[in-house]
């Protein structure tokens, strides 16, 4: 497989680049740019999926563009990439195909080294370092290979595909001299142009896309191997020397400033051919990086969508050749389109936001797809990025020496950031006591109302992926409603993260960060990261101040003496479902009202949940019984199945209506039935509830009936954190879509009846 044309043939520290590009990076979404659903990328991996299966040989080979072998573990990589696995009756021919390729070719040798890695690394470790250990011999005096082992002409884009076979070779735990990666980074340095780009070869001038995204990646690649790992090993006072005193690399930084200053998806800059492997080349910048714009550009998105926009029928990309063009389009759509489990926040212009440039990768690949099924990845954000970024991820990490000196608009956002569902975990990098005095300040500051608490070892989050010792563990934790959205260590992890091998301690870090992930997330799959911003979108539009149509529906939250508002979206939520989804005029603000305000009466439909015991005054509760015999309905759930909150509530419907006991709704209720509204049949429930109960699939819905009437519906498993997407592991609770569906129907059937 020759990839060339006339003019271009096509980890190091994160934190040496982003300081240096903080500045330059401004985080808008670029105007004019063409958006695109996750529907459709879904749509156009399986197209993608379905021509290269379509077009494979029954041995599981694929026609070879150039050299014997290329193209088949190319595809191989690719499908393998999109899902497919590799002992599947689809992949398995082709996986054993690419074990019989023969070690000739740079691009042939490191295809077969990722293909074989993808599969199975342990299985095939005695090939891949054979084929390393050829990439290793073929290497020539430069640090640069050429299309064989003969010593003739080199290039960059052999170089580059040697660095990534050899990349993933010493992943699957293959055995690489220094002196290679040492050779390989002094190449690319002397070869850059003076504009910061590279070119196909040392001697050329003219700068592209293609190479510099390669000179960028392998530059990365040579670092994670080269850079010293100056905190070698782990104090037993739980200090890694040295950490946090790295140098800034301006090769790097200057790459990624040409690719965004040159930045675009209709065409390979600087070249007029090989759009497909630049495109390649792209995502292995941003995914190695964690950055999700290059200049003012969103790179995935961008180049998602010209991606959707060119696909042919029959699911081909075609440019030089259609299972070469496919499989590089397939790449890019499918790596960059795993979702973000951590965002990791650079607070400050210099380093100190990163003392552990590598502590999310190695986290996220521990995790793999333990989390919903999904191999999961990182990105990184900045502290004044809009919400609507923040949010593709469900947790953002705060780590550093010192906690950062945040602005108040600053702190009003991580304050939305979890008021919107998110979850914060913040770490004091190798214990700090700077930084834990100012978490300290910040929590009383931003989140006054609640308390940070040492986390017990019957909480949760020591039992959902692992079983730790949850007494031997020192965690921190903030509940904001009926789940901890706050995180905080005082010991370090990042740098056990960083080093990972630390006999131990590493493991245990390891396992504990998986452990906030999948509580974080409650172990469901991670939203997609392309809706993200229109989810966002769709709250603010809910608190929007726009007048409201005359007679609309206004929905108010019930306050009680305990934790009334434990998800402060679910209105909101439930709100925009109303008028989006079954056409209901709908006042979208927020409205928290106590029974005895005259102010009620406007208000037909009425929300009431917690998770901690409460009790209403005599006063409120004759208002609230009045309320609801002249025309008003409760619509009531216990926030994440909670069981103080059930037994408060059940106490509170003895004093509403005695004699009335609440009764489950039976199927042919209008609210299940859907009269008016949607048929509600089978349910999902969350994890929690299924573990408990796995033979539960219809809705559990209590109610109170007055003369034909039902003033009053109860969930005792939670609808409000399905409805705010809020949920987390071990919460008894409806699944979202299920959840919405039936608050939707309880509010139809309250003003229609």
């Amino acid at each position: 497989m020759a990839l060339r044309s006339p003019h271009d043939r096509p980890r190091l520290l994160l934190v040496m680049v982003c300081c240096l590009v903080l500045g330059w990076l401004s985080r808008p979404r670029p105007v004019g740019a063409q958006d695109v659903t996750g529907d459709e990328v879904r749509v156009s991996i399986e197209a993608a999926k379905a021509f290269l299966l379509g077009t494979k040989d029954d041995d599981g080979t694929w026609p070879e563009y150039r050299f014997d072998g290329g193209t088949t573990a190319l595809a191989t990589l690719a499908l393998l990439n999109a899902g497919l696995k590799p002992d599947s009756p689809q992949m398995q021919p082709s996986v054993a195909a690419c074990g019989r390729i023969p070690l000739r070719h740079t691009y042939v040798v490191c295809l077969k080294i990722q293909a074989l890695a993808a599969a199975n690394p342990t299985a095939y470790r005695a090939q891949i370092q054979a084929a390393a250990d050829w990439l290793v011999a073929a290497q020539h005096s430069s640090g640069m290979w050429g299309y064989d082992a003969e010593r003739g002409s080199t290039d960059f884009s052999n170089s580059q595909f040697a660095l990534l076979g050899l990349h993933e070779a010493a992943k699957a735990g293959a055995r690489i001299p220094v002196s290679v990666w040492r050779k390989a980074e002094k190449s690319w340095q002397d070869a850059q142009n003076t504009d910061g780009g590279w070119a196909y070869t040392p001697n050329q001038q003219h700068s592209t896309g293609s190479m510099t995204a390669a000179g960028v990646a392998s530059l990365y690649i040579c670092g994670e191997s080269l850079t010293p790992q100056r905190e070698k090993g782990f104090t037993p006072d739980g200090v890694a020397p040295n950490c946090g005193k790295r140098a800034l690399y301006r090769p790097i930084a200057r790459g990624l400033q040409w690719l965004g200053t040159q930045f675009s998806v209709e065409r390979n800059p600087g070249s007029g051919a090989w759009l497909y492997y630049y495109l390649y080349g792209l995502e292995r910048v941003g995914i190695l990086s964690g950055l999700q714009h290059l200049g003012k550009h969103e790179w995935y998105r961008e180049g998602a969508a010209r991606l959707v926009r060119l696909q042919a029928g029959n699911g081909a990309w075609r440019e030089v050749n259609p299972v070469v063009d496919t499989a590089f389009g397939l790449l890019f759509l499918a790596k960059g389109y795993r979702p973000v489990l951590f965002h990791k926040l650079a607070w400050s212009v210099d380093n100190r936001w990163c003392n552990d440039p590598h502590d999310l990768e190695h986290l996220t690949g521990f995790i793999g797809d333990r989390i919903g099924g999904q191999a999961v990845s990182w990105s990184t954000v900045a502290v004044d990025d809009p919400i609507e970024m923040w949010m593709a991820a469900p947790i953002l990490y705060l780590t550093g020496h010192e906690f950062p000196k945040l602005s108040d608009p600053q702190r009003e956002q991580l304050k939305r950031y979890v008021d919107l569902g998110g979850t914060i975990l913040a770490e004091a990098c190798c214990g700090r006591e700077d930084f834990r005095r100012g978490f300290d300040e910040f929590a009383k500051k931003t989140f006054p109302e609640f308390e940070v608490r040492r986390l017990t070892a019957d909480h949760a989050v020591f039992r959902t992926l692992f079983d730790l010792n949850g007494s031997a563990i020192i965690l921190y934790g903030m509940d904001i409603g009926c789940r901890t959205s706050v995180f905080f260590s005082p010991v370090d992890l990042s740098c056990l993260w960083e080093q990972g091998d630390i006999p131990v301690k590493s493991e245990a870090a390891f396992k504990l960060g998986a452990n906030i992930a999948a509580y974080a997330t409650g172990a469901m799959p991670l939203p997609d990261k392309l809706d993200a911003a229109r989810l966002v979108r769709a709250a603010d539009a809910a608190t929007s101040q726009e007048s409201p149509p005359r007679g609309a529906l206004h929905v108010a939250q019930l306050m009680h003496n305990g934790d009334w508002r434990p998800f402060p979206k679910t209105i909101l939520n439930l709100a925009d479902h109303l008028h989006r989804h079954l056409g209901v005029d709908v006042v979208r603000h927020y409205v928290p009202l106590r029974s005895t305000e005259p102010e009620l009466a406007r208000h037909p439909i009425v929300y009431m949940t917690g998770s901690t015991s409460f009790s209403l005054p005599a006063e409120e509760v004759a208002a609230l019984k009045q309320h609801l015999e002249r025309g008003g309905l409760l619509l009531a759930d216990a926030c994440c199945g909670h069981k103080p909150f059930d037994s408060s509530f059940r106490e509170l419907v003895k004093q509403l209506f005695p004699g009335q006991p609440l009764e489950r709704l039976t199927a042919d209720h209008p609210i299940l039935s859907g009269s008016p509204g949607v048929p509600i049949g089978e349910v999902r429930y969350l994890t929690a509830v299924q573990e408990q109960q796995p033979d539960l699939k219809q809705p559990w819905l209590e109610g109170v009936t007055l003369e034909g009437r039902t003033v009053l519906v109860y969930s005792r498993f939670g609808l409000g954190s399905g409805i705010s997407d809020s949920t987390c592991f071990g919460c008894l609770g409806v699944a979202p879509d299920d959840a919405l569906r039936i608050a939707g129907n309880i509010v139809l059937y309250g003003l229609s009846h």
